[in-house]
């Protein structure tokens, strides 16, 4: 998966308005085996007192916009905790706000 500086500008943005910590990359993405029809595995970290609620969507549709394909959103504390380990031995840091 290729960044660009412009869209780790546009991922600090976003983490900014949305109240976002640290925003990492799981999955095939961060493995480097995505393909074309992948999405990309996405887990975040919210600022203390920061809340998503509905707005949750349309942080998923601004990352979309970015990565130019679907996203999923995990938070990391919901992580289950069967594949806890599986899952965080992926991750690779996208964004600190």
């Amino acid at each position: 998966m290729l960044i660009t500086k412009a869209d780790l500008e546009r991922l600090r943005e976003v983490c900014e308005r949305y109240g976002v910590a640290s925003l990492e990359v799981f999955g095939s993405s961060a493995r480097e085996e995505d393909g074309p029809e992948s999405d990309v595995d996405l887990l975040y970290v919210l600022k203390p007192h920061a809340r998503l609620g509905f707005r949750l969507f349309d942080l998923e549709d601004e990352l979309a916009d970015i990565f130019g394909r679907p996203v999923d959103l995990v938070a990391r504390k919901s992580i289950n905790k069967y594949i806890r380990g599986q899952i965080l031995a992926d991750v690779r840091p996208l964004s600190a706000a």
